[in-house]
């Protein structure tokens, strides 16, 4: 039954809707009315009429579909043998022959398609030797138009066909373009995230700090630290915007590239995309120094061999170690103690950073720095965890090294 389902689902409706169903029903009455109106003297009464429209019907029939319309022609033809095979109902096939073998095989499926005209020609030929006395030269015309019918109905199941796969092509391209374009928003958003958000957030950490400050020489360091974070976010959205503008070099050019650098990290301190192991304990140790030049007292420990970190993780950790420093002067108490490790086990890496969790209401909290680093660890396989224990608040890392590609 679901096979049979499966088969009538993959035939296709009669174009044109009502009216297209209605364009067969029409033909088929303008020609019996002819035929009728030309008389042919065979066939005479009420019986002779009903007999007369015996071979218009399958094309009446293609109004409720081409399935059955072609159960109708062979019923049709089975009984114009029963009447003997006369000539004129035979002729007058001709036209639903043409009609209905020729819509069949251009809207049922392929095979069944180059079945019908197989079978409708197989069956015209062997009423030539079943019936006595048959007209077989009329039976040879009808099976040369049903041959022509068949021919040109494939031909359009052809075209049908290629048509039909390039619009699902084309459908598949819009999807995964769709897809695409969703991918972009959120790294666009996950980049202003890392290059905006970050920066005002340091500026505006910067400014509480000022406020509290009575050395002059320190708020002087405080507001040079304002200024240079300022002109850093500055020349961070110029480079975004320029990225966007480019849109003939799309193709080529990534977010990523549209990152000057962390603004926790000196500008001219960044190791960059092409990170090596020594760039990536340099980042490190310059997000740890500016944690400590803004009051945190850190204790930084790398472990393992680094050299050992993929080339095409090193950035990932970069911007994670970046994420972590400022998510630090967010969220934890000013002035308090801070622990990060970076550790290249045997199979895994671990970006680990443990800070005393504040009470009071980050500043310009967008809540979308720990769904970034899922989002960049989630690449490379791995997992983060983030915590709360005895008032320490936890941030971990952890990427699998396995299958990663270590070339440099």
């Amino acid at each position: 039954m679901r096979k049979w389902t499966a088969w009538t689902a993959d035939i296709k409706p009669l174009p044109g809707g009502i009216a297209g169903r209605l364009v067969p029903v029409l033909l088929a009455l303008v020609m019996y009315l002819g035929e009728v109106g030309l008389g042919s003297g065979q066939f005479t009464g009420q019986q002779g009429a009903l007999k007369m429209a015996l071979p218009y019907l399958p094309t009446a029939a293609l109004s409720l579909g081409v399935l059955p319309a072609a159960i109708a022609w062979f019923l049709c033809v089975a009984g114009i043998a029963t009447l003997g095979m006369p000539a004129v109902l035979i002729a007058g096939l001709i036209f639903s022959s043409v009609v209905v073998i020729s819509a069949c095989c251009y809207l049922l499926p392929r095979r069944q398609a180059l079945s019908l005209p197989l079978l409708a020609l197989a069956l015209l030929f062997a009423l030539c030797f079943l019936i006595p006395d048959v007209q077989v030269l009329t039976i040879v015309i009808n099976a040369i138009f049903v041959a022509f019918a068949g021919t040109a109905g494939l031909s359009l199941n052809s075209f049908r066909r290629r048509h039909e796969t390039s619009a699902k092509r084309i459908e598949a391209l819009e999807i995964e373009q769709a897809k695409i374009r969703a991918n972009e928003r959120t790294l666009l958003a996950h980049e202003l995230h890392d290059i905006v958000a970050h920066d005002v957030t340091i500026i505006a950490m910067q400014a509480r700090r000022a406020e509290f400050v009575k050395d002059p020489e320190k708020t002087s360091e405080i507001l040079a630290g304002i200024g240079s974070s300022a002109q850093q976010t500055l020349q961070d959205l110029r480079s975004l915007v320029l990225l966007l503008k480019e849109s003939d070099k799309a193709s080529e050019a990534t977010i990523e590239n549209a990152s000057v650098g962390p603004s926790i990290i000196d500008p001219a301190e960044l190791s960059g995309e092409t990170t090596t192991a020594v760039g990536l304990v340099h980042d490190l140790d310059a997000v740890a120094d500016a944690l400590q030049s803004s009051g945190y007292d850190v204790d930084l420990t790398v472990e393992g061999e680094v050299a050992r970190v993929p080339a095409s993780l090193r950035q990932a950790l970069r911007r994670t170690i970046r994420e972590m420093g400022t998510n630090i002067l967010k969220h934890a108490v000013p002035s308090s103690r801070v622990e990060m490790r970076l550790y290249v086990g045997e199979s895994n890496v671990q970006l680990r950073a443990t800070n005393e969790a504040g009470v009071q209401k980050p500043i310009m909290s967008s809540r979308t720095g720990l769904e970034a680093m899922r989002a960049r660890c989630g690449v490379f396989g791995g997992f983060v965890e983030a915590d709360e224990s005895d008032g320490l608040w936890t941030t971990s890392v952890t990427i699998p090294l396995e299958g990663i590609s270590t070339a440099n």
